[in-house]
């Protein structure tokens, strides 16, 4: 099913989908499995004592051995021999048989390093609601349903559990197209110990889309997956509607999106959270002053970014803003963060905040840049009535083309900066810090409109 537009040019609608899930030690290589599979609360799989594992090495083994755990009770075991790739010839949408594999009942894959090459036939797995899938130690590729259809590799209505897998050079075509690997339609997805790397979706999601549900990446990478233009949002990773998303332990790089997040992107009700990960070398191409978030995007959901990296990503489009991270609303956290050598068109080489309450703590922002259109917030910029608090931290060796080496604040906007550094910024006006007109304080002494001098900021060196 494809994808419904919203009024918005960002959100979309409603597929079915799958992304991937994991958190399953304890499940055998050999050929009986008598332990449980570990995994989210609302879905745990327990294989029966003496439950044996299906050995398969052709395509129609494959087909035959999932059709055979949809009719039994009790969770399956499948385990690969050799790599499996499906055959042209065979009819798309016709259930386990042909197409991709329907998965009805609970089933675990134990890819034991082999590879299923979907060969552009068609999506591999589809994940009913109220069903489970674990994957283990294996490789997905060439997953490419019909036009307008959600999710690569997998779809996934209920739960899809993944630990050690590779989804690789996947994609979704058509208008609305969305998780170039996984598509999460509302059910629970956890990816541990796997990477995402070449796939490509037109509208959002080059790796994986979430259409609400839960969506887990832990200890995982999301690289060099792509989105098209119909929007073309989050590259790597994107979020629809009320779902909460954790990144954590993870590498986002080199991923593109055609308009914003270039790495990652939040909804306008979604809850994300970015801990302990490197998100770099991201980039987004939206030319709209409203569009960019070289690394992150946040479209006015609840975003908290911790003991994280945000570091060389860009934000490239003619009037794109916020290089490493850029917010239009909502409550954004930041804490104890680095972010470095991003660069953006119009302004924000770090962050760009439009709206919203947002909180810096502990954060660092050095050699970032705005290019000339116009070029503020070599730094920091704020657009409007946002009110963000900086406590701790420096920002040092940024550049502005034009106002505000460092930080910038809006002619609506509240910034209140303490026991920061502040210093070796460059820009024509403001080497430091500009103020356009808000309520802006720098360890409690104000920073008047169009000041110059920069008023206040801790001098160097001091100790950090």
């Amino acid at each position: 099913m494809g994808l419904t537009p919203s009024t918005s040019s960002r959100t979309v609608g409603i597929a079915s989908a799958g992304l991937l899930a994991l958190v399953l030690a304890g499940v055998p290589a050999t050929a009986t499995a008598t332990a449980a599979v570990p995994g989210a609360a609302t879905a745990d799989v327990v294989l029966k004592p003496g439950t044996k594992a299906a050995t398969v090495s052709t395509e129609k083994q494959l087909r035959t051995a999932v059709m055979r755990s949809n009719k039994r009770d009790g969770t399956q075991v499948i385990k690969l021999s050799s790599d499996i790739s499906f055959a042209k010839s065979k009819k798309k949408n016709g259930g386990a048989g042909v197409g991709d594999l329907d998965v009805t009942d609970d089933l675990v894959l134990n890819g034991a390093g082999q590879t299923i090459d979907a060969r552009g036939v068609d999506r591999i797995f589809d994940v009913a609601e109220g069903v489970t899938l674990v994957l283990r130690n294996v490789k997905l590729t060439g997953g490419a349903p019909a036009a307008t259809e959600s999710g690569g590799a997998v779809r996934v209505a209920g739960t899809l559990k993944a630990k050690r897998v590779t989804l690789t050079k996947n994609k979704v075509k058509g208008e609305l197209a969305s998780g170039g690997a996984v598509f999460n339609d509302g059910g629970t997805v956890v990816l541990q110990k796997s990477r995402l790397s070449g796939n490509e979706a037109v509208r959002a999601g080059g790796g994986i889309e979430a259409l609400g549900g839960r969506t887990v990446v832990r200890g995982s990478a999301l690289a060099k997956n792509s989105t098209g233009d119909e929007p073309g949002n989050g590259g790597g990773l994107h979020l629809t509607e009320d779902g909460t998303v954790k990144v954590i332990n993870s590498k986002v790089v080199k991923n593109t999106a055609s308009a914003e997040g270039g790495g990652l992107w939040n909804s306008a009700s979604g809850t994300f959270l970015l801990r302990d990960s490197v998100v770099s070398k991201n980039k987004a191409r939206g030319d709209e002053s409203d569009s960019g978030g070289g690394g992150v995007y946040n479209d006015g959901g609840e975003l908290t970014v911790r003991d994280s990296s945000v570091s060389n990503n860009k934000a490239t489009g003619e009037a794109g803003s916020g290089g490493g991270l850029l917010s239009v609303a909502g409550d954004v956290t930041v804490q104890d963060a680095d972010l470095a050598g991003n660069t953006s068109s119009r302004a924000g080489g770090a962050i760009e905040i439009v709206e919203g309450v947002v909180a810096l703590t502990d954060v660092e922002m050095s050699g970032n840049e705005t290019g000339d259109a116009p070029g503020n917030g070599g730094g920091l910029h704020i657009t409007g009535a946002a009110e963000v608090t900086y406590d701790g931290g420096r920002t040092t060796r940024n550049k502005a083309a034009a106002e505000g080496g460092g930080l910038w604040n809006s002619e609506t906007g509240t910034l209140t900066v303490t026991d920061v550094r502040i210093a070796k910024n460059k820009a024509p006006v403001g080497r430091n810090n500009f103020n356009d007109g808000g309520v802006f304080t720098v360890d409690g002494d104000p920073v008047e409109s169009d000041n110059e001098d920069d008023g206040g900021g801790l001098p160097l060196p001091l100790p950090f």
